[in-house]
C-alpha cells in the first residue's frame, strides 16, 4: 500500500513543531539569559513555586561552650502560567502552488520568529518592572556598567552568572568606549578577539526589542521562565478557502516572573 499524506500528517507536524521549537530559541535573545523552571510546571498547575532561602551565620565557637542553633528562612517566588502564546495561519493551496518558496517552512519559521519576539517584549517588559534603579543617569558608560555590577556583587550576585541588556543605542556607544573594545587592555580572557561578549566578566546581549537609553544587568538566577506546554501544532482542513486548505495554529502555554525577590536585577535611572 502507497505510503500518502494521511499517513505522513503526524510525522510533518512533528518536522514543523521541531522546525519551530529550534527557531524559537535561536531567535529569543533573552531566553537562554534566564532560569528555566519548565520542569515543575506539571499538568494541572496554574502556577509554580521556586524556593529561596537566606544564608547560616559561621559563629566562633569558644572551646566548652555549646554553639548557638543557626537558623535560615525560606519563602517562595511564584511564577503564574497565565500565557497563552497563539499564533494562527492559513496556508491557500492556490498560493502555495503559485508560490516560488517553500510556504509551510516559511510559516512555520515565521510564526517561531513572532513566538521569539513574543517572549522577549514579555520578558524585557518584566524586568523594566522589577528591576530597581541605579543611582547614575544617563547613557551607558565604563562608570555605569561597572556601578550596576558592583552594586550586583555587593548583593552576592554569582560574577559568573550576570548578564548585561542593551538596545542598539547602548551597544553603539559601549563599542566608542575603548576599554570595551580593544582586548589588549584587559586581556582575551575579558574580551575574547576584542568582540564585545564580555565585559569586566559580565556576558553581553544586544536586543533590538531594547528601547532607548534602557539597558540592564542581572544575575541569571533572578529572573525566570516555566514553559507548561511546549510548542504544539493543530490544524484542521478549510475548504471554505480551497480543498487543500489548511488552518494551522501554534501555541504554548508559559509564564515568567522575578526571582530571588529581585533583589539581583539592576536597570538604568531613565
Amino acid at each position: 500500500m502507497p505510503i500518502g499524506n494521511t499517513d505522513l500528517t503526524a510525522t510533518k507536524n512533528a518536522l514543523i513543531v521541531g522546525l519551530v521549537q529550534r527557531e524559537l530559541i535561536a531567535k529569543a535573545v533573552v531566553m537562554s539569559a534566564l532560569k528555566d523552571a519548565s520542569a515543575y510546571a506539571v499538568k494541572g498547575a496554574k502556577s509554580i513555586s521556586v524556593p529561596r532561602h537566606g544564608s547560616f551565620t559561621v559563629e566562633d565557637r569558644a572551646t566548652t561552650v555549646q554553639a548557638n542553633l543557626a537558623n535560615i528562612t525560606f519563602a517562595v517566588d511564584t511564577i503564574v502560567l497565565d500565557q497563552m502564546s497563539t499564533v494562527s495561519y492559513l496556508i491557500d493551496p492556490q498560493d502555495s502552488i503559485e508560490s516560488a518558496v517553500a510556504v509551510e517552512a516559511e510559516a512555520a519559521a515565521s510564526a517561531a520568529r513572532a513566538h521569539a519576539t513574543n517572549f522577549d517584549t514579555l520578558v524585557i517588559a518584566g524586568l523594566e518592572t522589577a528591576s530597581t534603579a541605579t543611582t547614575t543617569a544617563g547613557a551607558i558608560s565604563k562608570a555605569i556598567f561597572l556601578e550596576m555590577r558592583q552594586l550586583l556583587l555587593t548583593a552576592q550576585a554569582d560574577p559568573s552568572n550576570l548578564v548585561f541588556l542593551c538596545g542598539p543605542d547602548s551597544e553603539a556607544v559601549m563599542l566608542g568606549i575603548s576599554e570595551f573594545v580593544e582586548a589588549q587592555i584587559y586581556g582575551s580572557a575579558v574580551i575574547p578577539s576584542g568582540v564585545l561578549g564580555r565585559l569586566y566578566g559580565v556576558e553581553v546581549r544586544m536586543s533590538t526589542l531594547v528601547a532607548a537609553n534602557r539597558f540592564y544587568m542581572f544575575d541569571k538566577d533572578s529572573y525566570g521562565f516555566a514553559v507548561q506546554q511546549q510548542l504544539q501544532m493543530g490544524e484542521r482542513p478549510a475548504p471554505e478557502y480551497g480543498s487543500g486548505a489548511v488552518l494551522k495554529t501554534l501555541d504554548m502555554k508559559w509564564g515568567h516572573a522575578k526571582l530571588l525577590n529581585g533583589a539581583l536585577l539592576r536597570k538604568d535611572n531613565n
